[in-house]
């Protein structure tokens, strides 16, 4: 996938994914009367659209670390992070970024 195919598929995932979210919290407000704090929703759908749009980064990033060590990526030591780090530097900073978010 070109580098501009992917950026359009990453901003259109990250805009439907905030716009769910703003339809989400506005939802919410309204149906149970609670305010909640603005922006929350929206943050987290478009962020969960751009993990989605660009999963199958993740995906790959994944099976490289799993190549080279081995292990699951989260059961890996600082150690073994560098090792792969040195090999797959986009990967590991895939895979950081998507471990950051669970």
């Amino acid at each position: 996938m070109s580098k501009i195919n992917r950026l359009r598929k990453t901003a259109t995932h990250g805009a439907i994914g905030g716009l769910a979210g703003f339809i989400a919290e506005y939802g919410l407000e309204a149906a149970t009367g609670t305010d909640f704090v603005n922006g929350v929703f929206e943050i987290a759908g478009a962020t969960l659209g751009i993990v989605n749009a660009n999963k199958d980064l993740i995906q790959q990033a994944y099976r490289s670390v799993v190549q080279v060590t081995g292990k699951e990526p989260k059961d890996l030591t600082n150690d073994e992070w560098e090792v792969v780090r040195e090999k797959y530097p986009k990967a590991v900073e895939y895979l950081e970024r998507a471990l950051a978010l669970q």
